[in-house]
């Protein structure tokens, strides 16, 4: 089973998309953590990242994002089934990866839809920290580290993300906006979209998608 979680920023989705592929033995893309480490490469094409990811605040060239995902794909090497996040996040990107899965024999089999308001978006997205050594993300609403913010593992204090200033937030929910509702209503028709109330609490909201795949 390939699945797609997609959301508006600070939904969830990555939470949930990590959830989901251990609880079904997935193999498990986030899109985003690809595309970071490779901004910290002292390389052309790691540059060029870093300057559209964090100072714009705007979608990876699709062209980019495809070679990334073959490479990706290719290194992966198995059919047990995928679950997607942070790709595809337009509906070029979405024909893109079905051009990608066709030769392996595979497709779209579910679309995980987390709906959340703007305001929910920006209060998350502020309320943002992630951890300098190992790099893992919290959120002061919605996950908060045990110890004021201090990561768990590391004792460390947290930073906010590069891409999280208010004008980049502003760039990226309207981004959004722009390019991924056209694929949500596309794969609405399609009829593999199922609609998650993204406001619930990190296990109502994974109980709630489990629930909606036996159906």
């Amino acid at each position: 089973m390939n699945i797609i979680v997609l959301g508006p920023p600070a939904s969830g989705k990555g939470t949930q998309a990590k959830l989901l592929a251990k609880k079904l033995a997935l193999q498990y893309l986030e899109m985003g953590d690809v595309l970071r480490e490779i901004a910290k490469e002292a390389t052309p094409v790691g540059r060029e990242i870093d300057r559209i990811m964090h100072q714009e605040g705007k979608l990876v060239p699709d062209q980019m994002t495809r070679q990334v995902v073959d490479d990706w794909l290719k290194k992966m090497g198995t059919k047990r089934g995928i679950v997607f996040d942070g790709f595809p996040r337009s509906l070029g990107q979405f024909k893109i990866l079905e051009e990608l899965l066709t030769p392996r024999g595979e497709e779209i089999d579910k679309v995980i839809y987390l709906k959340v308001s703007r305001e929910t978006s920006i209060k998350r997205l502020t309320a943002r920290r992630i951890c300098p050594q190992c790099d893992f993300e919290y959120n002061l609403v919605t996950k908060p580290p045990k110890n004021n913010e201090l990561c768990d593992q590391c004792q460390v204090k947290l930073i906010k993300r590069k891409d999280d200033t208010p004008e980049v937030i502003e760039l990226r929910l309207k981004t959004y906006q722009q390019l991924t509702h056209p694929l949500v209503k596309y794969v609405r028709q399609r009829g593999i979209l199922t609609k998650i109330d993204g406001e619930k609490s990190i296990e109502a909201i994974h109980q709630d998608i489990m629930e909606r795949l036996k159906s």
